[in-house]
């Protein structure tokens, strides 16, 4: 398969468009205010922007855009490729249930590098064409992710011509030392094959890393290596202050995952005697390069760490729900003045890529957790966390999540002839409301163009899907295994979520 069957546009104009500038303010809210003008492309960057009777060109492409908008491509901040491959498999299931199928904590084989090549094209290939142009893939292949693995989902995302921030997933605790109560529950057998279970040391995984590091790191423009500690409680206080030290070291970010349910709610006061968030803080893992996956069962106390340290809080409102997770308290995070950015999560939990489904319910969530309508979020707000806010999370917001000169030509064009903007009222309300990626005409990315009129011109999608489905049965032969090893464990998970449930906890983000 030919890795790129389009070349990057040396020069290119695209003139009299409507351009929303996504643009940061003084006052932290974004340039949202729309204006007719010409844009100028040279090589990856946004090079000019001026009136029509300014810019001329003597070379290169010219893109009339005349009744056509302009923005910036969308940041999925919070995605997993793993289970692109798990599509439509669950219905509402708690996140601890869920993870025994999803992620077994018992598994040892690792999936073949070209069957996680293809499923990365899957879900690329949904997302740049629903306007995303970045992604944050959280990497997580148990026991340990290979070289091997890596290599094949970073190609993956190379040859489609997608933005990645993709991320070295560690866990070095054995699962009954990150739930509370569990321990009670599990039978002994089971508890002697998950103490058995080798993944790599400390000294492996930095090493890992370095050489990832320095193989990928800013490859084609595109590609950024992230640490990520899955979660304080999954981490020994060892290797969270080995991560520290890289994040230190290399200036990456440290893509973790904190407070998604109330089980995770009461692992800090059972294991640690105080939250996950303070316990991540004294080994070093919440800094102002932290982009936190979720935060939903966040206590005032949390969220004032969180706000100091400077940290990202990525909320992922469709997953959540579909997880009975509860409701993020965006609104208190927000007071606090913490970046919020939006993600997917994976697609066992959200189905999808199209970040238009996430932007659109998380929209509508925080206007009715709170009788003040005036305190509800705007369509303003919304795409704030949809661009810059994920670019922050990704410390990209130098390079994406804008309209300007000098940033990366990341960006996206809509027809406004289209249902979706008909009549034309204000056109942020359109993109957070009214579409869901059906008005996309152009997508381009580090200034190529990877998606026109519908079509990925990167790759072949014909082929991809043919040589998926051929592959499938071996899939499912995977799964199968995968299946035996949860059921071994879940009627002590069943037991540890209903005890869990069942705490007094200082804050509750159930709705109802």
């Amino acid at each position: 398969m030919p890795t790129s069957t389009i070349q990057s546009q040396s020069e290119l104009l695209i003139k009299n468009v409507t351009v929303l500038p996504f643009t940061l303010q003084a006052n932290g809210a974004i340039d949202l205010n729309p204006g007719v003008t010409d844009v100028r492309v040279e090589g990856d960057r946004i090079v000019q922007i001026a009136p029509e009777q300014v810019l001329r060109s003597d070379s290169g492409q010219v893109i009339d855009g005349t009744n056509q908008l302009l923005i910036p491509g969308f940041v999925n901040a919070h995605a997993h490729s793993m289970e692109i491959l798990e599509k439509g498999r669950y219905e509402a299931l708690p996140l601890e249930l869920w993870m025994l199928y999803t992620y077994p904590p018992l598994r040892s084989q690792h999936l073949d590098p070209r069957l996680c090549y293809l499923r990365t094209l899957l879900g690329a290939l949904e997302m740049v064409k629903s306007g995303g142009t970045t992604i944050q893939d959280d990497l997580i292949e148990l026991p340990y992710t290979t070289p091997e693995i890596f290599d094949a989902v970073a190609q993956a995302y190379r040859d489609i011509g997608l933005r990645v921030s993709l991320s070295l997933h560690a866990i070095n605790q054995p699962l009954h030392h990150t739930i509370p109560y569990v321990g009670h529950f599990l039978p002994e057998a089971v508890r002697r094959d998950l103490e058995a279970m080798q993944g790599l040391t400390d000294e492996d995984w930095v090493a890992l890393f370095r050489d990832l590091y320095q193989r990928w790191q800013g490859k084609d423009g595109l590609v950024t290596v992230v640490l990520a500690p899955s979660a304080s409680q999954r981490v020994s206080p060892a290797l969270m202050h080995r991560i520290h030290d890289l994040s230190e070291e290399y200036n990456v970010p440290i893509h973790t995952h904190l407070l998604e349910t109330k089980t995770q709610a009461m692992t800090g006061p059972e294991l640690y005697g105080e939250s996950v968030v303070a316990y991540a803080k004294r080994h070093g893992i919440l800094t102002h390069r932290t982009a936190i996956a979720h935060g939903i069962w966040l206590t005032p106390q949390d969220i004032e760490l969180i706000a100091e340290a400077d940290a990202t809080v990525i909320h992922n409102v469709v997953s959540n729900y579909r997880l009975c997770s509860g409701v993020a308290p965006i609104r208190e995070l927000l007071a606090a003045g913490v970046n919020i950015a939006l993600g997917s999560d994976g697609m066992s939990s959200n189905d999808s890529f199209n970040l238009f489904d996430v932007i659109k319910t998380a929209g509508l969530t925080h206007a009715v957790t709170n009788g003040d309508c005036d305190r509800a979020p705007r369509a303003a707000d919304v795409l704030k966390w949809a661009t810059y806010g994920g670019a922050r999370s990704a410390l990209l917001h130098d390079e994406v999540g804008a309209i300007a000169v000098g940033m990366k030509a990341d960006f996206v064009l809509y027809d406004l002839n289209t249902l979706s903007f008909t009549p034309r009222g204000e056109l942020p309300i359109h993109l957070v409301y009214a579409e869901h990626g059906q008005s996309i005409r152009k997508v381009f990315i580090n200034g190529q163009l990877v998606v026109e009129n519908g079509q990925v011109l990167t790759v072949n999608e014909s082929e991809i899907l043919a040589e998926l489905r051929d592959r499938l049965p071996e899939y499912e032969v995977y799964r199968t295994t995968m299946l035996q090893q949860a059921e071994r464990l879940r009627p002590a998970m069943e037991q540890t979520y209903q005890k869990a449930i069942a705490q007094p906890f200082a804050v509750n983000r159930f709705s109802g």
